[in-house]
């Protein structure tokens, strides 16, 4: 495609990462603009945007044919009606970050069990104090795990999990390949039945109108005594303020997030104090693996639409994923 303009939107993958596509890609004109403020400017005549555009940028956009994700999530982009309206088509770079976000389940799973945040504390605290945690370490094995959303993700959490000999049971309104390691997959219907099964509750879904607001204070109470959530995938799923008085009651007994509803976290957010609570900053992915899959898949799309063939990881934006 002649006279062909990319906009570089973001430096999620890189500051050299426009230098290198410029060396893979001669004939095109490639446009750094990390700045969200400058997005308007940039994007209105060009044909292809990499990164996260807004709903203001988008409506400046004259000639776009193509926006592209670098990662998985595109619900920051078709948040904007205008985009989600359009024949702009989305890309999105999906299974990049499987791997790590399994792994990083597991972690927080031994981590909360084995009480890892009071050992660090203690360790600061140059305090050795066997008997503090005498009957107080809990075991996987045996456990009922719980998977709201069987994507990728899910997947690689279940066959994970069921590694410590767990059962694990999933809920996915449309479930592909559906792995051995999970006993039962249900619809959405069942979501109530799949809290009150589920020792470790592990929130793996988009966020859609069906998912939002979903593990509530009513859902968090069906949950057993002792229980843990864990959401590694997006935050606007659990009720936070529900999640943090079921910690404070002792209902659950921990949590551990790598997202959360509103990213930065609001200083007063009581998960930051909580003791039974693990808290990452949504790195879970966020591995130099994860970062060259990223940049290999927006280069491979690149040269197929530079081709004038079909893009490939097209997404249902209607559907948000």
């Amino acid at each position: 495609m002649a006279n062909m303009k990319v906009v570089v939107g973001t430096d999620h993958v890189g500051t050299r990462y426009a230098d290198e596509l410029r060396d893979s890609f001669p004939e095109i004109e490639f446009i750094v603009a990390y700045d969200p403020a400058d997005h308007v400017d940039v994007i209105r005549d060009a044909d292809v945007f990499f990164g996260w555009p807004s709903g203001d940028a988008f409506a400046a956009a004259q000639n776009l044919k193509w926006i592209a994700c670098p990662g998985m999530g595109i619900d920051k982009i078709v948040a904007y009606q205008n985009i989600k309206d359009s024949d702009v088509p989305v890309t999105n770079a999906p299974g990049t970050h499987v791997t790590s976000m399994g792994d990083h389940v597991i972690g927080a799973m031994v981590g909360l069990t084995h009480r890892f945040q009071e050992a660090f504390e203690d360790r600061q605290k140059k305090s050795w104090d066997t008997q503090k945690y005498a009957s107080r370490i809990t075991e996987i094995t045996g456990a009922t795990v719980g998977i709201f959303g069987l994507g990728a993700i899910g997947r690689a959490v279940a066959d994970r999990a069921a590694a410590f000999d767990t059962t694990v049971f999933a809920i996915d309104p449309a479930p592909t390949n559906v792995p051995a390691s999970v006993r039962e997959c249900w619809d959405l219907d069942r979501l109530d039945d799949l809290c009150r099964l589920s020792n470790f509750l592990v929130i793996a879904a988009p966020v859609l109108d069906t998912t939002r607001n979903s593990i509530d204070a009513r859902r968090i109470a069906l949950m057993p005594e002792g229980s843990y959530v864990i959401v590694i995938s997006r935050g606007e799923i659990v009720d936070e303020e529900a999640l943090c008085d079921a910690l404070e009651s002792g209902h659950l007994a921990g949590a551990a997030l790598d997202a959360t509803a509103e990213e930065p976290l609001a200083k007063d957010s009581r998960l930051w104090t909580l003791p039974n609570v693990i808290l990452t900053p949504h790195s879970s992915a966020l591995t130099p693996e994860l970062y060259e899959m990223r940049r290999q898949a927006f280069r491979s799309n690149l040269r197929r639409f530079a081709a004038g063939e079909p893009l490939e990881n097209v997404c249902n934006k209607m559907a948000g994923f």
